[in-house]
Protein backbone atom coordinates (compact mmCIF):
# COMPACT_ATOMS: atom_id res chain seq x y z
CA UNK A 1 0.00 0.00 0.00
CA UNK A 2 3.13 2.56 0.54
CA UNK A 3 4.74 1.50 -2.55
CA UNK A 4 1.14 2.71 -3.91
CA UNK A 5 0.62 5.76 -2.50
CA UNK A 6 4.50 6.42 -2.84
CA UNK A 7 3.74 5.79 -7.00
CA UNK A 8 0.93 7.48 -7.32
CA UNK A 9 2.07 10.63 -5.45
CA UNK A 10 5.15 10.56 -7.66
CA UNK A 11 3.13 10.30 -10.80
CA UNK A 12 0.69 13.45 -9.95
CA UNK A 13 3.70 15.59 -8.86
CA UNK A 14 4.78 14.42 -12.30
CA UNK A 15 1.64 15.06 -13.62
CA UNK A 16 1.36 18.65 -12.48
CA UNK A 17 5.53 19.44 -13.72
CA UNK A 18 4.50 18.90 -16.93
CA UNK A 19 1.19 21.16 -17.35
CA UNK A 20 3.52 23.64 -15.37
CA UNK A 21 6.22 23.18 -17.96
CA UNK A 22 3.32 24.06 -20.91
CA UNK A 23 1.68 27.10 -19.34
CA UNK A 24 2.51 30.31 -21.42
CA UNK A 25 4.09 32.38 -19.16
CA UNK A 26 3.12 36.40 -19.31
CA UNK A 27 5.61 38.83 -19.72
CA UNK A 28 6.49 41.51 -17.33
CA UNK A 29 10.20 42.95 -19.04
CA UNK A 30 9.79 46.76 -19.89
CA UNK A 31 11.88 46.83 -23.07
CA UNK A 32 12.40 44.90 -26.50
CA UNK A 33 15.35 43.49 -25.58
CA UNK A 34 14.18 41.98 -22.21
CA UNK A 35 10.71 40.71 -23.73
CA UNK A 36 12.26 39.16 -26.82
CA UNK A 37 14.35 37.21 -24.04
CA UNK A 38 11.14 36.73 -21.84
CA UNK A 39 9.18 35.53 -24.23
CA UNK A 40 11.41 32.93 -26.06
CA UNK A 41 10.28 30.05 -23.81
CA UNK A 42 6.80 30.95 -24.68
CA UNK A 43 7.70 30.88 -28.23
CA UNK A 44 9.38 27.31 -28.10
CA UNK A 45 6.13 25.92 -26.14
CA UNK A 46 4.44 26.62 -28.39
CA UNK A 47 5.97 25.65 -31.86
CA UNK A 48 6.76 21.98 -29.50
CA UNK A 49 2.91 21.76 -28.69
CA UNK A 50 1.51 23.28 -32.81
CA UNK A 51 4.32 20.52 -34.03
CA UNK A 52 2.69 17.50 -31.88
CA UNK A 53 -0.96 18.78 -32.49
CA UNK A 54 -0.13 19.08 -36.37
CA UNK A 55 1.54 15.82 -36.54
CA UNK A 56 -1.21 13.84 -34.79
CA UNK A 57 -3.87 15.27 -37.12
CA UNK A 58 -2.49 14.34 -39.86
CA UNK A 59 -1.46 11.03 -38.78
CA UNK A 60 -5.28 10.91 -36.99
CA UNK A 61 -6.64 11.76 -40.61
CA UNK A 62 -4.76 9.01 -42.58
CA UNK A 63 -6.03 6.54 -40.00
CA UNK A 64 -9.43 7.56 -39.83
CA UNK A 65 -8.76 7.90 -36.19
CA UNK A 66 -11.83 10.00 -34.27
CA UNK A 67 -10.32 10.02 -30.75
CA UNK A 68 -7.04 11.33 -31.82
CA UNK A 69 -8.47 14.10 -33.55
CA UNK A 70 -10.79 14.42 -30.47
CA UNK A 71 -7.36 15.35 -28.45
CA UNK A 72 -6.12 17.56 -30.77
CA UNK A 73 -9.13 19.79 -30.59
CA UNK A 74 -8.67 20.07 -26.62
CA UNK A 75 -4.85 20.94 -27.23
CA UNK A 76 -5.45 23.44 -29.41
CA UNK A 77 -8.54 24.78 -27.64
CA UNK A 78 -5.93 24.97 -24.47
CA UNK A 79 -3.27 26.62 -26.38
CA UNK A 80 -5.81 29.21 -27.57
CA UNK A 81 -7.00 29.94 -24.19
CA UNK A 82 -3.55 30.54 -22.93
CA UNK A 83 -2.77 32.76 -25.73
CA UNK A 84 -5.93 34.48 -25.21
CA UNK A 85 -4.84 34.83 -21.50
CA UNK A 86 -1.82 36.87 -22.42
CA UNK A 87 -3.58 38.81 -24.70
CA UNK A 88 -5.72 40.14 -21.84
CA UNK A 89 -2.66 40.80 -19.84
CA UNK A 90 -2.20 43.40 -22.78
CA UNK A 91 -3.74 46.04 -20.83
CA UNK A 92 -1.49 46.09 -17.72
CA UNK A 93 1.61 44.97 -19.93
CA UNK A 94 1.52 48.53 -21.78
CA UNK A 95 0.62 50.45 -18.14
CA UNK A 96 3.80 49.11 -16.80
CA UNK A 97 6.07 50.65 -19.64
CA UNK A 98 8.19 53.58 -19.95
CA UNK A 99 7.53 55.92 -22.43
CA UNK A 100 10.66 55.06 -24.05
CA UNK A 101 9.63 51.75 -24.62
CA UNK A 102 6.38 51.96 -26.25
CA UNK A 103 8.23 49.75 -29.09
CA UNK A 104 8.36 46.81 -26.62
CA UNK A 105 4.17 46.99 -26.74
CA UNK A 106 4.34 46.96 -30.61
CA UNK A 107 6.16 43.99 -30.74
CA UNK A 108 4.51 41.84 -28.28
CA UNK A 109 1.07 42.64 -29.55
CA UNK A 110 2.43 41.59 -32.76
CA UNK A 111 4.10 38.36 -31.23
CA UNK A 112 0.49 37.22 -30.11
CA UNK A 113 -1.14 38.29 -32.91
CA UNK A 114 0.64 35.68 -35.04
CA UNK A 115 0.42 32.67 -32.36
CA UNK A 116 -3.17 33.52 -32.81
CA UNK A 117 -2.95 33.28 -36.44
CA UNK A 118 -0.87 29.79 -35.97
CA UNK A 119 -3.40 28.58 -33.59
CA UNK A 120 -6.83 29.19 -35.95
CA UNK A 121 -5.10 27.53 -38.01
CA UNK A 122 -4.16 24.23 -36.42
CA UNK A 123 -7.62 24.60 -35.09
CA UNK A 124 -9.29 24.90 -38.52
CA UNK A 125 -7.44 21.66 -39.54
CA UNK A 126 -7.97 19.76 -36.31
CA UNK A 127 -11.68 20.37 -36.81
CA UNK A 128 -12.66 20.36 -40.77
CA UNK A 129 -10.78 16.60 -40.20
CA UNK A 130 -13.00 15.37 -37.17
CA UNK A 131 -15.90 16.24 -38.76
CA UNK A 132 -15.14 14.83 -42.41
CA UNK A 133 -14.41 11.52 -40.77
CA UNK A 134 -17.15 12.04 -37.92
CA UNK A 135 -19.61 13.01 -41.05
CA UNK A 136 -18.36 9.18 -42.77
CA UNK A 137 -17.32 11.55 -45.69
CA UNK A 138 -15.21 9.46 -48.28
CA UNK A 139 -11.49 9.07 -46.72
CA UNK A 140 -8.38 10.83 -48.69
CA UNK A 141 -6.82 9.34 -51.62
CA UNK A 142 -3.08 7.34 -50.87
CA UNK A 143 -1.68 9.91 -52.69
CA UNK A 144 -3.61 12.58 -51.10
CA UNK A 145 -2.12 11.30 -47.28
CA UNK A 146 1.44 10.81 -48.95
CA UNK A 147 1.52 14.12 -50.01
CA UNK A 148 0.15 15.25 -46.01
CA UNK A 149 3.08 13.30 -44.77
CA UNK A 150 5.49 14.67 -46.96
CA UNK A 151 4.54 18.16 -45.77
CA UNK A 152 4.75 16.65 -41.93
CA UNK A 153 8.05 15.32 -42.31
CA UNK A 154 9.70 19.34 -43.54
CA UNK A 155 7.17 21.37 -41.26
CA UNK A 156 7.83 18.77 -38.46
CA UNK A 157 12.31 19.47 -38.81
CA UNK A 158 11.51 23.14 -39.66
CA UNK A 159 9.56 23.72 -36.42
CA UNK A 160 12.01 21.80 -34.16
CA UNK A 161 14.69 24.00 -35.47
CA UNK A 162 12.96 26.35 -34.61
CA UNK A 163 12.15 25.34 -31.04
CA UNK A 164 15.34 24.60 -30.75
CA UNK A 165 16.44 28.31 -31.54
CA UNK A 166 14.00 29.63 -28.86
CA UNK A 167 14.95 27.22 -26.13
CA UNK A 168 18.44 28.54 -26.23
CA UNK A 169 17.95 32.00 -27.12
CA UNK A 170 20.07 31.21 -29.89
CA UNK A 171 18.41 33.96 -32.28
CA UNK A 172 20.96 34.35 -34.86
CA UNK A 173 20.13 30.19 -35.91
CA UNK A 174 16.63 31.88 -36.94
CA UNK A 175 18.02 33.39 -40.18
CA UNK A 176 18.78 29.16 -41.15
CA UNK A 177 14.96 29.00 -40.52
CA UNK A 178 14.07 31.41 -42.37
CA UNK A 179 16.49 30.53 -45.32
CA UNK A 180 13.68 27.59 -46.17
CA UNK A 181 10.63 29.32 -46.13
CA UNK A 182 10.40 30.08 -50.08
CA UNK A 183 11.30 25.98 -50.67
CA UNK A 184 8.35 24.78 -47.91
CA UNK A 185 5.77 27.68 -49.11
CA UNK A 186 6.67 25.96 -52.63
CA UNK A 187 6.09 22.53 -51.42
CA UNK A 188 2.90 23.32 -49.95
CA UNK A 189 1.76 25.60 -53.37
CA UNK A 190 3.28 22.13 -55.64
CA UNK A 191 0.77 20.07 -53.23
CA UNK A 192 -2.38 22.29 -53.96
CA UNK A 193 -1.47 22.12 -58.00
CA UNK A 194 -1.42 18.41 -57.89
CA UNK A 195 -5.18 18.46 -56.27
CA UNK A 196 -6.01 21.19 -58.83
CA UNK A 197 -4.73 18.21 -61.59
CA UNK A 198 -6.51 15.54 -60.34
CA UNK A 199 -9.49 17.60 -59.89
CA UNK A 200 -9.93 18.81 -63.07
CA UNK A 201 -8.78 15.01 -64.51
CA UNK A 202 -10.10 12.43 -62.41
CA UNK A 203 -11.40 13.57 -58.93
CA UNK A 204 -15.46 12.58 -58.50
CA UNK A 205 -15.59 13.78 -54.45
CA UNK A 206 -16.31 17.00 -53.54
CA UNK A 207 -16.05 16.81 -49.66
CA UNK A 208 -12.81 14.94 -50.49
CA UNK A 209 -11.50 17.93 -52.40
CA UNK A 210 -12.56 20.77 -50.36
CA UNK A 211 -11.17 19.05 -46.99
CA UNK A 212 -7.74 18.73 -49.06
CA UNK A 213 -7.65 22.17 -50.10
CA UNK A 214 -8.61 23.58 -46.89
CA UNK A 215 -5.71 21.38 -44.79
CA UNK A 216 -2.98 22.72 -47.87
CA UNK A 217 -4.62 26.49 -47.51
CA UNK A 218 -4.66 26.63 -43.76
CA UNK A 219 -0.98 24.50 -43.55
CA UNK A 220 0.21 27.63 -45.66
CA UNK A 221 -1.23 30.34 -43.67
CA UNK A 222 0.12 28.41 -40.48
CA UNK A 223 3.47 28.34 -41.99
CA UNK A 224 2.86 32.60 -43.02
CA UNK A 225 2.47 33.02 -39.79
CA UNK A 226 5.21 31.20 -38.26
CA UNK A 227 7.64 32.62 -40.96
CA UNK A 228 6.56 36.52 -39.79
CA UNK A 229 7.07 35.22 -36.33
CA UNK A 230 10.65 34.14 -36.56
CA UNK A 231 11.12 37.88 -38.74
CA UNK A 232 9.37 39.93 -36.05
CA UNK A 233 12.06 38.31 -33.54
CA UNK A 234 14.97 38.28 -35.57
CA UNK A 235 15.15 41.78 -36.95
CA UNK A 236 14.06 43.01 -33.37
CA UNK A 237 16.88 41.58 -31.82
CA UNK A 238 19.94 43.09 -31.01
CA UNK A 239 22.87 40.95 -29.83
CA UNK A 240 24.71 43.96 -28.73
CA UNK A 241 22.03 45.15 -26.25
CA UNK A 242 22.88 42.95 -22.90
CA UNK A 243 18.64 42.52 -22.07
CA UNK A 244 18.08 44.00 -18.59
CA UNK A 245 16.26 41.79 -15.72
CA UNK A 246 12.77 42.65 -14.33
CA UNK A 247 14.72 43.88 -10.98
CA UNK A 248 17.00 46.12 -13.31
CA UNK A 249 14.30 47.65 -15.10
CA UNK A 250 12.39 48.32 -12.08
Amino acid sequence: IVLLIRNYLAHTKKSKELVAEDRLVKSESRSVQGVIHESAGNIANVVKRSNKIFTNSINALAKQDLNTLKKSRKQVSKLISEIDDLRDHIFYFIKNLDESSVTASNFYINVLRLLQDMTQSLDFISKASHKHINNNHKKLKFSQIKELKELDEVIEKLLQETQSAFQDRSFEQIKHVLAKKQMILDLVTQKIQKQVERTRQEESSPKNTTLYFSILLETKDFLNATMSLLEEYYVSHDAKIEPATINEEE
